[in-house]
């Protein structure tokens, strides 16, 4: 039986497997991620973590804290720690790639989580992080298009990520495109549930008749949404049509159980879980053969509302393996 335990090491969680400094750890595989913390990521650690017990692999999983600094410190201590493989979600491509390329020179494939740029071997896409004709969010600003056409729609980023800008981006260009009327751009910047209800009581202040607001995740979301409800305003659930719509990324359980209870108007859930999955995927496929050159995976996305909530099922629930788990078409 494998016994693991928790140590932390100036600030960097890191997942100790017994027997990893013995002669049998021959494959260690890296997870680098940009904030531990959040719900989703940990759905992607655990993921991968299955994934590297069902391999035979060694596993390590370290919190960049939305640090690119230290991100770039990461790949270097996994470098160092003999890795095989390494995955990342970039927080600035152009601060990691010297790493990145480090990690290359060493025969060490990086696999980018909605992430490219110098150094990276290949991606795991989340279809929301796709930004294409007819995609995500040409689908999203359609369903508010049709149900409140014309709305006024604030659109609320979050700290400077690329992935994160490139995001708030696609949906404002899709959300134009369907007629609908963005009144202002906010970012949250701190990250934070309470930082997100502040930005948006200013903004309810500053457009009382705002109908839509979009986020960059669920926490963000349900800051806003708690502020909709301070303001004496109500959310659109399906049963009042006259509320303001809140909608958020992730799919995070607090999210899915604020659709459930009305409190949400809905949430992208990228399926965490299957790109863990994905992530694993690639890093075999890496290794397998490291002349190859291999496509990237793109995940399939779900937008759940108060219409299909009721389908939803946590990622762990969802049966999937490392063979059979969706992707986008």
């Amino acid at each position: 039986m494998t016994m693991k335990c928790l140590k932390t090491l100036l600030g960097t969680t890191v997942i100790l497997t017994a027997g990893v400094f013995g002669a049998h750890a021959e494959t260690l595989v890296g997870y680098i991620s940009p904030i531990a913390a959040q719900p989703g990521q940990q759905m992607i650690n655990q993921a991968i973590e299955a994934a590297a017990t069902e391999n035979g692999w060694t596993y390590r999983v370290l919190d960049a804290n939305l640090s690119a600094d230290r991100q770039v410190s990461h790949v270097d201590t996994l470098l160092t720690m003999g890795a095989k493989a390494i995955g990342s979600w970039s927080l600035d491509a152009n601060a990691v790639a010297g790493a990145y390329s480090r990690a290359n020179a060493a025969n060490v494939p990086v696999i980018g989580l909605n992430s490219v740029g110098q150094g990276v071997t290949n991606t795991v896409w989340w279809e929301t992080n796709l930004c294409k004709s007819g995609g995500a969010y040409d689908q999203q600003a359609a369903w508010i298009a049709e149900r409140k056409p014309g709305a006024k729609v604030i659109v609320f980023g979050g700290p400077p990520v690329e992935s994160i800008i490139n995001n708030k981006n696609c949906f404002t260009a899709a959300a134009k495109a369907a007629g609908l009327e963005v009144i202002d751009q906010v970012d949250n910047t701190k990250d934070s549930t309470s930082n997100a209800a502040t930005l948006a009581a200013d903004e309810l202040l500053r457009f009382p008749d705002v109908q839509v607001f979009w986020a960059y995740n669920d926490s963000s979301a349900l800051g806003i949404a708690a502020s909709v409800f301070a303001n004496g305003k109500s959310i659109y659930n399906g049963e009042n049509e006259d509320g303001v719509m809140v909608f958020g990324i992730n799919g995070d359980q607090d999210a899915i159980t604020a659709v459930k209870e009305g409190r949400l108007t809905g949430t992208w859930d990228p399926d965490s879980y299957a790109t863990g999955l994905a992530v694993a995927t690639a890093m075999k496929r890496a290794m397998d053969d490291p002349s190859a050159e291999q496509e990237d995976i793109v995940v399939a996305a779900k937008l759940f509302t108060f219409e299909n909530i009721d389908s939803w099922k946590d990622g762990t629930e969802r049966g999937y393996t490392m063979d059979d788990y969706p992707l986008a078409k």
